[in-house]
């Protein structure tokens, strides 16, 4: 698709044309071909889902200065240009800050909001995350320079394609829960998402870089102010990439938010295996 400043944005749409459309964001070192992993159930659920890649990832061209707050316009053209008028919105991981920045700036035009797995405003995760959590978040904030140089040596560009993408999946396997490990031996999962995370370096790794590191600093989106009615929100008591405690503050401070915490699931598998239900949520 390309937006009225001349900037072309990746877009793939699963499910059903005709369906309820529902914008779906991916994760940081994702892309929008993680849709592909919901596509069955998009269709069962008589929905279109569309993916959408951020600006420098994938398909999408690169648009320097941005900030999380910028999205919601380039989501809203991309909405235009397919004739649509109002919609859903999902975000998984890091993708849930975008989808929270569309219910912030854009509430007219949505029906409804997920956070799946979502990650949380920088301020939450300093009051409620963990040790680990809390010491990798103030740093970012307090020596940018060596935090992005630390992402460039653990988010290398290379390896780069499928065979990288499967490198970078075993690396975080043994952080990981049984159930996200459960999911990840899914053939049909992980094939999706290895296609998704090796798509999202099509153009290097910077911009994923890049995107990781402000929203580990400021998001600038004051989340007591979310006009949205409808924002739902899932996660796992098992996450171990996004623990829940702050989870459970940013359902406290949203002013309207139904929560749904899974004790069994973790990251990965909370999408993975309640998809039909996050759905059908978004779609009523």
């Amino acid at each position: 698709m390309r937006l009225p400043d001349g900037r072309n944005v990746g877009c793939l749409q699963v499910g059903r044309p005709d369906g309820v459309p529902i914008f779906h964001f991916h994760g940081n070192g994702s892309s929008r071909r993680e849709v592909e992993m919901l596509a069955d159930a998009a269709a069962a659920a008589g929905v279109r889902l569309i993916g959408l890649d951020r600006p420098g990832i994938g398909e999408s061209d690169p648009a320097p200065g941005r900030t999380l707050l910028d999205w919601p316009e380039d989501v809203s053209h991309v909405a235009d240009a397919l004739g649509i008028g109002r919609f859903a919105v999902q975000g998984i991981s890091a993708g849930g800050a975008f989808s929270l920045a569309c219910a912030y700036r854009i509430a007219h035009r949505l029906t409804a909001c997920a956070l799946v797995s979502s990650i949380c405003p920088p301020e939450l995760v300093l009051q409620g995350g963990p040790v680990w959590m809390r010491t990798a978040w103030a740093f970012t904030r307090f020596r940018a320079d060596l935090a992005l140089a630390c992402m460039r040596f653990l988010l290398p560009d290379e390896p780069s394609g499928e065979a990288g993408a499967e490198v970078r999946l075993a690396r975080i396997a043994p952080f990981l829960g049984q159930a996200d490990r459960d999911v990840l031996q899914r053939q049909d999962v992980r094939n999706a998402l290895v296609r998704s995370l090796a798509e999202s370096r099509r153009q290097g790794g910077q911009a994923n870089r890049l995107e990781l590191l402000a929203l580990l600093q400021s998001w600038n989106l004051p989340i007591e102010r979310v006009p949205l009615r409808e924002v739902f929100l899932w996660h796992g008591e098992q996450d171990r990439l996004i623990p829940i405690a702050p989870v459970r503050l940013l359902a406290e401070r949203l002013p309207r938010c139904n929560a749904t915490f899974l004790a069994g699931e973790g990251h990965f598998s909370t999408l993975a295996n309640h998809a039909p239900q996050i759905l059908a949520a978004l779609r009523l």
